[in-house]
C-alpha cells in the first residue's frame, strides 16, 4: 500500500538490476507518462453480493465502484465502466437473470447524487436508470441510495430506499420510477433494507429510520409495523422459517429477533458489548447474515466493535474475527464452507474455520485508503503506506507490498514520519491507539504514547532542525476539545500544548525549517490555520484570503520566508507572514491536498489533487518553476484525490497515495540536473489528512 536488511554485495546488484529492469519494462510496455497500481490491495467495502446461479461469482460494492470475483472472493477485478467514481452501497442481482445487476450509490455530502445504475452484462458496463428517482417535495435528483430488492416472483419489479427521501418502485426493470412514500426531505426518511416474503412478494418489510415498515400489496403502500418504536438498520429472513427474521439497529439498542413476521420483536443482545459512547449504548449493527445450511448460526457485524457469531439463534453471542485488521464489518456472505466478509477499511476477508480466524483476500481490489506515505529512511529507495487497516512496505518500487504491522493495533493509520539516527525511528500515528515507534524499520512497533492523553492522532510532525522535536494533533468524535501534543524527546514523552481548536481535529502540521519557533496546524473543519510563534507555548488562528478557500497543507520555502498553502481552490503563497494570499490555480477545479519538494531540484514542486467539486481535476501536477505555473504529471489519476506523495529520485519513481486507490507509480527518466542551490530541507514524511 519495504524492508532493507542487508544483503551480500552480489545480492545488492541483483537487487539493484532487478529494480532497474523493473522500470525499463514499465517503459518499455507502453507504460510511459501512465500511472500503475499493484496494491496496497483493500479499502471499505459495504455490500458482498453472490451470483444464485453461480456461487462463486460476488459482487462488492466499494468506494470505487464494482469489483467481481469469479473465485469466491480470493481475487477481485473492477467492474466499472460507465460507473461515476462513488461509493456503491447496495447491489441487487436480477435472479432469474443473473447477468442483469442494479447498483445504488451513495456521494459524499455535498455532492451530487448520482442514483442508480444498471448493467445487463455481469457488471462489464452500466448506464444510469433514474427517470424519476426524485423527491417529491424539493424535486432533487437523482437521490443517493441505501438499498435494493427485486421481487422474486417478478425482476421487473424493484424496490429501492433512498437517503432523506423516499421509498421508490420500479415495474420495468428500472427505466422509470416512482415514490410511494409521501413526505421527502420533510420526514427524512432511510430505507437500508427490505426483505420481501419468499412466499409471498406482496408482503414486503424495509428497515427504515422511521422503524420496520411494512407493505401487503408489492410495495405500492406502506405503513409502521411491530411492536419496537426504533430505527432498524440491518434486516435478514431465516431461509428455514419465513416468520423468524432479525434486525440489527444503529441507534444503540442492538439486535432484534421475531418469530411471527415482524409482528412483534424482542431484544437478543447477551454477549453484545454496551460499550458505546457516554450512554453506554450497544454496538451499531450494520450487517446481519444466517448460515444458509443451519440458520440458527448467526453473524452480526457491527461499527467499531468487530464480528460477533450465536449459535443459538440469538440467545447468545460472543466476539469472533481474530485476523481481522478492522472492527467495522459490514456483510458476510457463504461460499460453500468459507464465509467471506466484507469490512470498512481493510477489504474483505476469508474464513473457513466457522468464523474463527479470517485471512485477507483482496487482491486486484485497489481501493485501499492511503493516508500518508514515506520513504524508508534507511533505504530511500523503498517506501511504506499508512493504510486504514495498517503499514505497508514494497521495497521493489510499488510492485508489490507486505504488511509490516507487528505491534500495531487494529486501528487507521493517520501518518508517518521518521527520526534520523542509526537505525532511524519510524513513528506511526493512528485513530485510536496512539503513537507507536519502530526501531527495525517497522519489523515490530511499540507504543510511543506516554503524557498523550488522547489516543486517536490525526497529524504527526518532526521539527526538521531538532529531530527529538515532534508535534501531533488530534482527531476524536469525542466532545472534548481537539488539541497539539508536543515531545521534545524524541516521542518518548508528550505534553499537551495550550491550542484549543474545539471541535476541529488537527488534520496537518508543520514546522518552519528556517525557524522552529513558528508551528503551523491546519483544520479542514476551520477558516485559515493556528500558528505558534514561540514552538507551541501559545497559538493565534490566522485567516487566510476568501479566495483561497479551505486550506489543507502548507510547507514554507528554504528560507522560511514564503508560506505555501494547498488550498481548495489551488495554491495559495503569501510572503509577508500570512498577512496577504495570493492565488495560483494547479489545475481545473482541483483541490491540493499534499506538497513534495523534488530535494534534487529546489524548482521543482510535486502537488497531490482531489476534485473541488464534482467533474473536477485530481491526480498529481508538477511545477518546474518554484509554483508559478503547473502540469499534469502522467495519465490515468485525473479523478484521484492524491493525499501523500513520495519520490524515489534515485531511479525515477514517483508513489501517489490515493484515496481509495492504493499506492500509483509513475516512472519517468531521472533527472541529472546539477543543482545550483540549496535544496528546501523539511521533514521527511508528509502528513496528510485522514479520510
Amino acid at each position: 500500500m519495504r524492508f532493507h536488511h542487508g544483503s551480500r554485495r552480489d545480492g545488492v546488484f541483483f537487487f539493484a538490476a532487478a529494480l532497474g529492469l523493473l522500470a525499463a519494462a514499465r517503459l518499455a510496455s507502453g507504460q510511459e507518462g501512465a500511472w500503475t497500481t499493484n496494491g496496497p490491495f483493500g479499502g471499505s467495502v459495504y455490500c458482498l453480493v453472490p451470483d444464485p446461479t453461480h456461487p462463486a461469482t460476488l459482487y462488492a460494492g466499494t468506494d470505487r465502484g464494482v469489483y467481481r470475483s469469479d473465485d469466491a472472493g480470493v481475487s477481485w477485478r473492477a467492474a466499472n465502466a460507465g460507473l461515476p467514481d462513488f461509493r456503491v452501497q447496495t447491489i441487487a442481482v436480477d435472479p432469474t437473470t443473473p447477468s442483469t445487476l442494479y447498483a445504488g450509490t451513495l456521494t459524499p455530502n455535498g455532492v451530487e447524487s448520482v442514483g442508480i445504475f444498471k448493467s445487463t452484462d455481469g457488471g462489464g458496463s452500466w448506464t444510469d436508470i433514474n427517470i424519476g428517482l426524485f423527491d417529491p417535495i424539493t424535486s432533487i435528483g437523482p437521490l443517493d441510495i441505501w438499498s435494493l430488492a427485486i421481487d422474486p416472483k417478478n425482476s421487473n419489479t424493484i424496490l429501492a430506499g433512498s437517503r432523506f427521501s423516499e421509498i421508490f418502485k420500479s415495474v420495468d426493470g428500472g427505466q422509470t420510477w416512482q415514490f410511494k412514500t409521501l413526505g421527502g426531505y420533510n420526514v427524512g426518511l432511510e430505507t437500508s433494507a427490505f426483505q420481501f416474503n419468499p412466499t409471498n412478494s406482496a408482503q414486503v418489510l424495509a428497515a427504515s429510520t422511521q422503524g420496520l415498515l411494512r407493505s401487503t400489496d408489492g410495495g405500492e403502500t406502506w405503513g409502521g409495523y411491530g411492536n419496537v418504536n426504533a430505527s432498524f438498520f440491518t434486516l435478514v429472513t431465516d431461509p428455514a422459517s419465513a416468520t423468524t427474521l432479525y434486525a440489527g439497529n444503529i441507534t444503540g439498542s442492538g439486535i432484534y429477533k421475531s418469530t411471527d413476521g415482524g409482528a412483534h420483536w424482542v431484544a437478543i443482545n447477551t454477549g453484545l458489548p454496551a460499550n458505546q459512547g457516554a450512554t453506554s449504548a450497544l454496538p451499531l449493527v450494520i450487517g446481519l447474515a444466517l448460515d444458509p445450511a443451519r440458520s440458527t448460526t448467526v453473524y452480526a457485524g457491527t461499527y467499531g466493535n468487530g464480528l460477533y457469531r450465536s449459535t443459538d439463534g440469538g440467545s447468545h453471542w460472543s466476539s469472533i474475527g481474530t485476523g481481522m485488521r478492522t472492527t467495522s464489518i459490514t456483510a458476510i456472505a457463504f461460499e460453500s464452507s468459507t464465509l467471506v466478509a466484507s469490512t470498512v477499511g481493510a477489504g474483505v476477508y476469508q474464513s473457513v474455520d466457522g468464523g474463527g480466524t479470517w485471512t485477507p483476500t483482496n487482491a486486484g481490489l485497489d481501493a485501499g485508503i492511503v493516508n500518508s506515505l514515506l520513504s524508508d529512511p534507511a533505504s530511500p529507495s523503498a517506501v511504506y503506506a499508512a493504510l486504514s487497516d495498517g503499514v505497508y512496505k514494497s521495497a521493489d518500487g510499488g510492485g508489490t507490498w507486505q504488511t509490516v504491522n507487528n505491534g500495531l493495533p487494529a486501528v487507521p493509520i493517520s501518518a508517518l514520519a521518521s527520526r534520523p539516527g542509526s537505525p532511524p525511528m519510524l513513528l506511526a500515528a493512528t485513530l485510536g491507539g496512539g503513537i507507536l515507534k519502530s526501531a527495525d524499520g517497522g519489523g515490530t512497533w511499540s507504543a510511543s504514547s506516554q503524557g498523550l492523553t488522547d489516543s486517536s492522532i490525526a497529524s504527526l510532525v518532526v521539527d526538521p532542525t531538532n529531530s527529538q522535536t515532534l508535534y501531533a494533533g488530534t482527531d476524536h468524535s469525542s466532545t472534548a476539545s481537539q488539541r497539539v501534543f508536543k515531545s521534545a524527546d524524541g516521542g518518548a514523552t508528550w505534553t499537551q500544548t495550550s491550542l484549543d481548536a474545539g471541535q476541529n481535529p488537527i488534520t496537518f502540521l508543520a514546522v518552519n525549517p528556517a525557524n522552529a519557533s513558528q508551528v503551523i496546524a491546519i483544520s479542514e473543519n476551520a477558516l485559515g490555520y493556528y500558528q505558534s510563534l514561540d514552538a507551541g507555548k501559545t497559538w493565534k488562528s490566522v485567516t487566510t484570503d476568501a479566495s483561497c478557500g479551505g486550506i489543507n497543507t502548507i510547507f514554507f520555502n528554504a528560507a522560511g520566508s514564503v508560506l505555501s498553502a494547498g488550498a481548495t481552490a489551488g495554491l495559495c503563497r503569501s510572503s509577508d507572514g500570512g498577512k496577504t494570499w495570493a492565488v495560483t490555480t494547479v489545475g481545473p477545479y482541483s483541490s491540493v491536498e499534499t506538497f513534495l519538494l523534488d530535494p534534487s531540484n529546489p524548482s521543482k514542486i510535486y502537488a497531490g489533487t482531489s476534485p473541488a467539486i464534482s467533474g473536477g481535476t485530481g491526480g498529481v501536477f508538477q511545477s518546474l518553476d518554484g509554483g508559478q505555473t503547473w502540469q499534469q504529471l502522467g495519465t490515468g489519476l485525473s479523478d484521484a484525490a492524491v493525499a501523500s506523495l513520495a519520490l524515489d529520485s534515485k531511479r525515477g519513481i514517483l508513489h501517489a497515495g490515493i484515496h481509495h486507490g492504493g499506492v500509483a507509480e509513475l516512472v519517468f527518466p531521472v533527472d541529472r540536473k546539477p543543482v545550483t542551490s540549496p535544496p528546501p530541507t523539511g521533514r521527511e514524511a508528509r502528513e496528510v489528512k485522514p479520510r
